[in-house]
């Protein structure tokens, strides 16, 4: 542990881990699948999705020029939003438009109310792999030359159709969004990030959170400390339970102690401020996991499934303690490329879930299920 932090647990989280091979599995009730967009000049992923007004949604997510080899850091990537007008029924392909490029992702949005959808942006500054030296950038076996320039959270007063360049300040430096950011009944808005924060030598789940939507770069609190000799925590999602009760959900890497492929759980007591040790839940994934609190206060987990039978999967839990044995298939994946999931509420038990996946060209594109809560 780093000598200029100083953190330690706050107790250890009960969950009663799921076993994998004693999962039933069940298809999504009633699922009626979409495709929303596949462009075979693009790699095309890492969706979010949030209602604005009425039956208005906005999606966002990540294009780069198609490659034979994934490269997640392509110096012509493109943030992208589009919407529907008509519940996710059809989407306005034609009239997409920009947030921001530069090696960056789509915007892991919140609509905030009158017009404005905000969110955080993480960025990458990238370069021609001739030009690292010259740039001042690390050379990387699988990618191109890069540094990670932050998260900045961005926000768009007219329902996301302009994205100023003005409305945009830091939240990190060091730290990458990855689930959407969660607003508390109070008002405040939490954003749950993972990287090393300038004080961390290991990736470590962060949390930052704001009253006014400027954030202090060095106010991250630590959710799951990484550590050399254990693990890293990665890709943190959060509800809230009940005021100042908040769950968390963990992917996790470069594991030493404990299984690699699944999520770990830990949770608040004072609102964010202090955690419990993480848990190993069971689950297994590969991929981001991301949480929604129902309206009937059940706790939805989607993900993707990045193991045989690959997949994108649903399961349900009223506390986060235990998530049953049952999980949901939304979608079947041809392989592991596939998920980063977001849901929304349509209203009489209907969800509608956004996530990215191959086709049968092998074309990475954004595709959507609507489904029926069991």
């Amino acid at each position: 542990m780093p000598e200029s932090l100083e953190f330690a647990y706050c107790g250890k989280t009960d969950v009663t881990p799921v076993v994998d091979e004693r999962l039933a599995l069940a298809p999504a009730p009633n699922a009626a699948q979409q495709d929303i967009l596949f462009d075979p000049a693009t790699y095309t992923a890492f969706p979010y999705v949030v209602r604005l007004d009425g039956d208005e949604l906005l999606l966002s997510f990540r294009q780069a020029p198609r490659q034979a080899h994934i490269q997640h850091t392509h110096p012509r990537s493109v943030g992208t939003v589009m919407r529907s007008y008509d519940l996710g029924e059809h989407w306005d392909a034609d009239n997409a438009t920009q947030v921001g490029a530069g090696g960056g992702g789509g915007i892991a949005m919140l609509y905030l109310g009158a017009g404005r959808v905000a969110g955080a942006l993480p960025k990458h500054s990238v370069a021609p792999r001739h030009e690292a030296a010259r740039a001042g950038l690390p050379v990387h076996p699988h990618e191109y030359p890069f540094g990670l320039d932050g998260t900045y959270w961005v926000w768009s007063d007219s329902w996301g159709l302009l994205w100023p360049l003005a409305n945009c300040t830091l939240v990190s430096h060091h730290a990458m969004s990855c689930a959407e950011p969660y607003r508390l009944a109070d008002g405040e808005i939490l954003l749950p990030v993972y990287g090393k924060d300038g004080r961390l030598a290991t990736c470590s789940a962060l949390l930052y959170r704001s009253t006014t939507e400027r954030w202090d770069p060095s106010g991250g609190v630590v959710m799951a400390l990484g550590a050399p000799d254990t693990r890293e925590y990665y890709e943190p999602s959060i509800v809230e339970l009940a005021p100042g009760h908040l769950y968390a959900l963990h992917r996790v890497g470069q594991v030493q102690v404990g299984a690699g492929n699944t999520f770990w759980a830990n949770e608040s007591f004072d609102g964010g401020l202090s955690w419990t040790e993480p848990v190993d839940t069971g689950i297994v994934s590969g991929a981001c996991p991301r949480l929604l609190k129902l309206s009937d206060g059940r706790l939805l987990l989607t993900f993707g499934r990045r193991e045989p039978p690959f997949g994108i999967r649903a399961m349900l839990s009223s506390d986060g303690k235990s998530w049953g044995d049952t999980a949901y298939i939304v979608r079947e994946a041809p392989n592991g490329d596939q998920g980063y999931t977001s849901s929304i509420e349509l209203g009489d038990g209907r969800v509608f879930t956004a996530t990215y996946m191959q086709n049968a060209a092998g074309v990475t594109g954004i595709v959507g299920t609507f489904w029926t809560l069991p």
